[in-house]
């Protein structure tokens, strides 16, 4: 185990561990908008095969996703982006699917990270930004999404 301790951040505080070997953590926030219709952003993780892009994971994930998830189809067509104050390329897609016969919509910006030693020392890892709710989304929740997705500053190399 190696002896250098880093402050893992979460919500609620922070604590010192090594650096984990894979972080797969999920986090699901959820919110109200002011007409009280319910939401959730998802965040979560992943790595990219060895000389995979974020396209071709998409792709198979939308496979897999077609496979296993009952009533799936992608909506509209995948849009790529630059986001946040670093320019971070992302891709966008939209999905449904059934979830006990109710139509669930989603929206994902999936982002390749920056090398980094600690988090992302193989270049591969993604994470990515859900917006996800029960109903067509409003605006106050697309703009909610497009703030958080437009904020996302990872954390970086400092030189010095």
């Amino acid at each position: 185990m190696s002896s250098k301790h880093f402050s893992y951040q979460i919500y609620e505080g922070s604590f010192l561990t090594p650096p984990p070997v894979l972080d797969r953590t999920l986090n699901i926030l959820m919110f109200r908008d002011p007409e009280e219709n319910e939401y959730q952003i998802f965040v979560t993780r992943t790595s990219l095969e060895e000389d995979q892009t974020i396209s071709e994971w998409c792709e198979a994930e939308t496979e897999n996703l077609q496979n296993n998830l009952p009533g799936f189809q992608i909506e509209g067509k995948q849009l790529t982006h630059e986001i946040g104050p670093n320019k971070l390329s992302a891709l966008q897609v939209a999905n449904r699917y059934l979830d006990e016969g109710n139509v669930v919509r989603q929206v994902l910006s999936i982002i390749k990270l920056p090398q980094h030693p600690r988090y992302n020392p193989d270049d591969r890892n993604v994470i990515i930004f859900t917006l996800n709710a029960n109903q067509e989304f409003t605006e106050y929740q697309r703009k909610h999404y497009v703030k958080i997705i437009n904020s996302f500053i990872p954390e970086v190399i400092t030189l010095g």
